[in-house]
């Protein structure tokens, strides 16, 4: 659904995509691989290397049921008995024009447990990728969804020495 938002003082139109919030899940194996999905994508006219996620439903009880349902359903890989799960982080995904936010999430370890349960519009490609790869794939750019890269940036300013390179390599810019 969208809206159009007059600003009477200014004389300008906006147009406003109203969206009930997204997610996103890193899924991790218990040897060390990300599950990732390949998916057909309208705006590219072609495929996206992305993790599993979708759109919050208003059944799902909570961010964390909603990720984890949209994984298993994309992938069929399932948490593990010992796994853990945390939220990440959220962003604004576009608020120039969209009013939603996207939800950043990992769990691991997590293991195929059964065949995909796809929408009837969806095709989706599995895939496991190590740890190690992902960078590599991000430099060649064949990772290059913007709200994938941020549920990585979010979880990689949950640990305190990627925090402080992140300031130093910032900082070294106000030198130069």
């Amino acid at each position: 659904m969208n809206a159009s938002i007059q600003n009477e003082a200014e004389g300008h139109r906006f147009y406003v995509f109203k969206s009930r919030d997204w997610c996103n899940i890193i899924p991790i194996t218990e040897d060390g691989k990300v599950v990732l999905i390949k998916q057909f994508r309208a705006g590219l006219i072609g495929p996206s290397i992305e993790f599993p996620g979708g759109v919050v439903e208003s059944e799902d009880s909570n961010i964390q049921a909603t990720a984890l349902r949209e994984m298993v359903e994309e992938t069929g890989y399932q948490p593990m008995p010992n796994a853990k799960c945390a939220l990440l982080g959220s962003s604004h995904p576009n608020p120039a024009l969209q009013d939603n936010r996207a939800h950043s999430l990992i769990v691991g370890p997590v293991k195929k447990t059964r065949n995909q349960a796809l929408d009837p519009m969806e095709d989706i490609e599995v895939m496991e990728v190590a740890i190690e790869e992902l960078p590599k794939m991000i430099a060649e750019g064949q990772f290059t969804h913007a709200l994938m890269l941020t549920s990585l940036f979010h979880f990689l300013i949950q640990n305190e020495e990627t925090k402080s390179k992140l300031v130093s390599g910032l900082k070294a810019y106000t030198s130069i």
